[in-house]
């Protein structure tokens, strides 16, 4: 089959089903917390973030390859702190000079001192996880020109963004698929959907986003609802499942995408996160 005609036909299929879900129920209003049982799941990973600091058996403050970004540089010093038994990411307008590397074009590691324009703060955990049910409650920070997300990342570029919110996204979350490889069928290697929420804004009100992840099948909840795809994401998405261990990151990121912050956007702004918690499917 001619390699365009493929990707046409590919599309229609999807626009097509679209149009079929456009039908389908949205998420519930948000409770409250989930309690820490979950029927069929074992528990093996939890932070309520009651501080008073940061569990180093659990996290790291940085990645282990830097703390840089474009513009923000990710530090402990007024960035993470714990109120009310939640933990707060916090972006700052202020000049920081921060550690970085970078290798040159003949593969030599280079370190390096630069100055940038915020500080944020983010959670990296120590160990990796290969499947699970990976789950959080969270508020992000109102203004343009932050990303608050809740996500995976391993070997080969793998990546999963459970959950990122960006202004530019108008109120909606990002949940998106990262592979090494284009796919030949869509010319991509990523595979983001959105979906908007009931009751408050995310950054008006606590809600709960969760990813499921077997070897067989991945999937997406809001509020304790399964966000519904269509066969055609199914599909493709299904041609990707992980099959490598993955961290789980927390970040508040600056700049990048959705934007840079604008002469409007409010600091100090919090990613304010209530629990993490993940589990294992039972035998």
């Amino acid at each position: 089959m001619n390699k365009h005609f493929a990707r046409f036909l590919a599309l229609s299929v999807a626009v097509a089903i679209s149009v079929l879900l456009a039908g389908c129920p949205g998420p519930p209003v948000p409770g409250g917390a989930n309690p820490p049982g979950k029927p069929g799941w074992t528990l093996v990973f939890q932070d309520e973030f009651d501080g008073p600091a940061v569990d180093s058996s659990l996290w790291l403050t940085g990645f282990p390859w830097g703390r840089c970004s474009e513009i923000a540089f990710n530090t402990e010093e007024g960035n993470i702190s714990f109120v009310d038994g939640a933990l707060h990411l916090t972006a700052r307008k202020e000049p920081v000079n921060g550690f970085c590397f970078a290798w040159d074009e003949d593969g030599t590691f280079t370190p390096y001192y630069r100055d940038f324009e915020y500080s944020t703060g983010m959670l990296y955990s120590v160990r990796p996880f290969k499947y699970g049910f990976f789950e959080c409650r969270f508020r992000v920070p109102p203004g343009t020109g932050f990303n608050s997300a809740f996500w995976l990342y391993g070997p080969e570029a793998t990546e999963v963004d459970v959950f990122e919110v960006v202004r530019s996204d108008e109120g909606a979350a990002q949940m998106t698929l990262h592979w090494k490889e284009d796919d030949v069928l869509v010319g991509t290697s990523q595979w983001p959907t959105h979906i908007d929420p009931a009751g408050p804004a995310f950054d008006a009100g606590y809600h709960t986003f969760a990813f499921e992840w077997t070897p067989g099948a991945i999937a997406w909840y809001l509020d304790n609802w399964k966000v519904p795809e269509s066969l055609w994401t199914k599909f493709i998405r299904g041609r990707h499942i992980p099959d490598v261990e993955m961290n789980v990151i927390l970040t508040l990121g600056i700049g990048g995408m959705g934007g840079d912050p604008e002469a409007s956007t409010p600091f100090p702004a919090d990613f304010v996160v209530d629990y993490v918690r993940i589990y294992r499917e039972d035998d």
